[in-house]
């Protein structure tokens, strides 16, 4: 039996943009601390990004995907 309400999560994909155009700028050095805090944030320990963090587009893509969900908003449906 499946669930009647589900919770989804609309994106603001405009403010997200904006955010990447704005770090598209940034230093790497910029760009990495910013993901290391980000990833603290969601609970991952180290001080080192992951492998699949090492590229300054790797970087700008997970803090626009990133900033697209807390710019989100949910709702029920």
């Amino acid at each position: 039996m499946t669930n009647p309400v589900k919770t989804v999560i609309q994106v603001n994909l405009e403010m997200a943009l904006e955010v990447a155009h704005e770090l598209e700028l940034a230093p790497s050095t910029q760009l990495g601390a910013y993901c290391l805090e980000i990833l603290r944030e969601i609970g991952c320990a180290g001080s080192e990004l992951p492998l699949n963090l090492q590229t300054r587009d790797q970087q700008l893509n997970f803090i626009t995907g990133f900033a697209s969900y807390a710019f989100g908003e949910v709702q029920s449906v």
